[in-house]
């Protein structure tokens, strides 16, 4: 039993390329919306603007580093030891 009683148009050629457009600008909107988020995203850092920012910043990203490398190397081991498990 059809409970939705508004009667839906019939489908044409010039509706369907009709929301084909629509639907590809639509898509384009989101596509420049995610661009302009990643390039955000990955933009260069802004030169520091003293030589405690310009420390800071070698020491954040000298930790960074180093943490993903620790981090990496920890995942390693412990593959290496459930692999031996198996």
């Amino acid at each position: 039993m059809d409970q939705n009683n508004t009667p839906t148009p019939p489908l044409t050629l010039e509706s369907i390329a009709q929301q084909k457009k629509e639907l590809r600008q639509a898509i384009l909107q989101q596509k420049e919306v995610m661009t302009e988020l990643t390039r955000s995203l990955v933009a260069p850092l802004a030169p520091a603007t003293s030589k405690t920012g310009a420390i800071m910043r070698a020491f954040n990203t000298g930790m960074a580093v180093f943490d993903g490398a620790m981090m990496g190397l920890k995942l390693m081991k412990r593959l290496r030891r459930f692999l031996r498990k198996y």
